[in-house]
């Protein structure tokens, strides 16, 4: 699975320390992004990943060592190494790796309030000074969205913070920034909401679609009108599961940009209902299952009714990549491939 802050606050609940490992430079081919993360317990486990291979063998090392120490450091890392076809060195690229030690006695309050804002759909900033020669000591301010400090490790004061730290601002649009200057330098990474995944409709189809969304790291709403349909029992990997009738969704879910709607519901009249309440809203994707023909009926239906052809154009139906899926395991792949390709692009 993907890397989570909420990992890593149920991380330091549970053990003494934990490191994160986060890319804050690269050149030529490497398999993940700056910004990608890879959390170490202190057993050696991880969530995310920096890449795999011997890059990430050599990674975990140092960040277990590190944990023992509970020392921060910067490492550099060659993939230009080995010439093995079997190896993830064959890259032939080179990255740096922010190892941040954090641990249960300093860090839980501010891992903690970090994980909390994943619930709030509002971005904020964690500033984190990188270590430089013999010091291996990080410390964290959390900023909300206009810039005020909400929890420091310690207090930061003595440091001469970058005017896009005391502020609050990132000059860049990626998901972390690496600001430095003579004396110190500073990691700012943006903590936003992961995207939201709405899936109208409970059946067969819905449970590996919500196992999948789960390993790309959505938060998943399931809505079904039947009970036997939508429980905590049949989805446990959901964020939240709602028994409601399709005919007033509106205060279900929250429309916007990071929003994704899936429609596999039983009956083309549900997606229908849907799609009247769904259509002019805000979302990043809109999809719904059905065979061309039925598809056909539904879209020229709410295109007779004065709905905007445009936006009905651009509706994903059939659902998900072409690939001859079959069993609902396989239509589950397409739907969430299709997704991610859209949201990659995008991003």
């Amino acid at each position: 699975m993907e890397f989570s802050w909420k990992d890593l606050a149920a991380a330091l609940e549970t053990g003494k320390r934990a490191a994160v490992c986060t890319i804050i430079k690269k050149s030529g081919s490497v398999p993940r992004e700056v910004g990608a993360r890879m959390l170490v317990r202190e057993d050696g486990s991880i969530t995310g990943t920096v890449g795999g291979g011997i890059g990430e063998h050599e990674v975990i090392q140092a960040a277990v060592a590190s944990i023992k120490e509970g020392k921060s450091s910067q490492l550099d890392y060659s993939l230009a190494g080995e010439k093995g076809l079997d190896s993830a060195a064959i890259c032939g690229g080179h990255f740096t790796i922010f190892i941040g030690c954090w641990s249960q006695t300093e860090d839980l309050e501010l891992a903690t309030a970090i994980a909390a804002t994943l619930n709030d759909g509002k971005t904020h900033s964690l500033c984190e000074s990188l270590p430089q020669g013999e010091i291996s000591t990080v410390e964290r301010i959390l900023f909300d969205p206009a810039g005020n400090r909400v929890v420091s490790r310690p207090a930061m004061t003595a440091l001469p913070l970058p005017d896009a730290v005391v502020n609050g601002n990132k000059k860049e649009s990626s998901a972390v920034q690496l600001i430095l200057n003579e004396t110190s330098g500073f990691l700012i990474s943006e903590i936003t909401l992961p995207p939201r995944l709405v899936i109208f409709g409970g059946g067969h189809l819905a449970l590996p679609l919500v196992e999948m969304a789960n390993w790309c790291r959505f938060a998943v709403t399931v809505i079904d009108d039947r009970p036997e349909f939508s429980n905590n029992e049949r989805f446990p990997l959901a964020d939240q599961v709602l028994t409601a009738p399709m005919e007033d969704i509106s205060e279900l879910y929250i429309p916007g940009a990071n929003t994704w709607l899936v429609l596999i519901t039983r009956e083309h009249k549900h997606d229908y209902i849907l799609l009247k309440q769904l259509l002019g809203t805000e979302y990043a994707y809109l999809g719904m299952i059905g065979s061309r023909r039925r598809t056909t009926k539904v879209k020229q239906r709410l295109v007779d009714e004065g709905f905007a052809k445009a936006e009905i154009d651009n509706l994903h139906s059939p659902i998900g990549l072409e690939i001859n899926a079959q069993t609902p395991a396989e239509i589950a792949i397409s739907i969430m491939a299709e997704i991610v390709e859209i949201k990659n692009v995008t991003v």
